[in-house]
């Protein structure tokens, strides 16, 4: 049996200019991580990030846990599959739905207002917005759509899970709240219009695990935060 710890990003800085860099709640999220995995005694073959700056940092956390009590850990194994989806196909749906949703219109300058004001609104309009965007995505209403649809966007994740070895028995990969989505979802063997219900959710460093049975990925546990024991370091945005 194999098992693959699936596991979303620290916090990332949506107030600031540069969202793909952990926010200091979120290099504290990801060493936290890495302290639950070692005093639970879980080691890794393996190690898979995607090309992202906050899903590196968030692996560099947690192995410096590991590290700073010279336990071994793989250096990581970048891989774009489990990259979060290009800004570009968000920012060109939103630009779409603007021009046919006068209140979309109207909650997209608030969130472009709080966010070059650097306000903590911003996470709030985002969360809004995005679900609207997904939503619309996921249906195909504006195929086709750069860079990708939905549909080619999960043949894109897909491959991330096949490329984990065979003859690994424990994989550590960091990836973003979408690619754990559809991770979730083609596991359950659900529809790709059904995805959307496990994305509303993915709470920053949290840990889903599942286990290969029969070269087929099943859900074993969704969406933990058993290292934050302090609410106020739990969060989605």
């Amino acid at each position: 049996m194999s098992l693959l710890y699936l596991v979303r990003h620290g916090q990332a800085d949506r107030l600031g200019k540069n969202y793909d860099q952990l926010t200091e709640h979120g290099w504290k999220q990801a060493k936290l991580l890495g302290e639950y995995f070692k005093n639970q005694r879980i080691e890794f073959d393996s190690v898979y990030t995607g090309s992202l700056n906050r899903q590196k940092q968030t692996a560099q956390g947690i192995i410096e846990s590991f590290s700073k009590d010279q336990f071994c850990i793989p250096e990581p194994i970048e891989n774009s599959a489990w990259d979060e989806f290009d800004s570009k196909m968000w920012l060109g749906l939103a630009a779409k739905i603007r021009h046919a949703n006068a209140d979309f219109a109207k909650l997209f300058e608030s969130y472009k207002k709080a966010w070059e004001e650097g306000k903590e609104e911003t996470r709030d309009y985002f969360q809004e917005l995005i679900q609207i965007v997904l939503h619309d995505w996921v249906h195909g209403v504006w195929d086709p759509i750069e860079p990708y649809t939905f549909k080619e966007y999960v043949d894109k994740v897909s491959v991330g899970p096949k490329e984990i070895p065979l003859d690994v028995k424990s994989t550590l990969v960091v990836s973003s709240s979408t690619p754990i989505a559809i991770m979730m979802g083609l596991s359950c063997k659900m529809l790709p219009v059904e995805f959307p219900v496990f994305m509303k959710s993915i709470t920053n460093s949290s840990l889903s695990i599942f286990k290969r049975e029969n070269g087929h990925w099943e859900p074993v546990s969704w969406n933990g935060t058993p290292h934050l024991q302090n609410p106020d370091l739990v969060t989605l945005v």
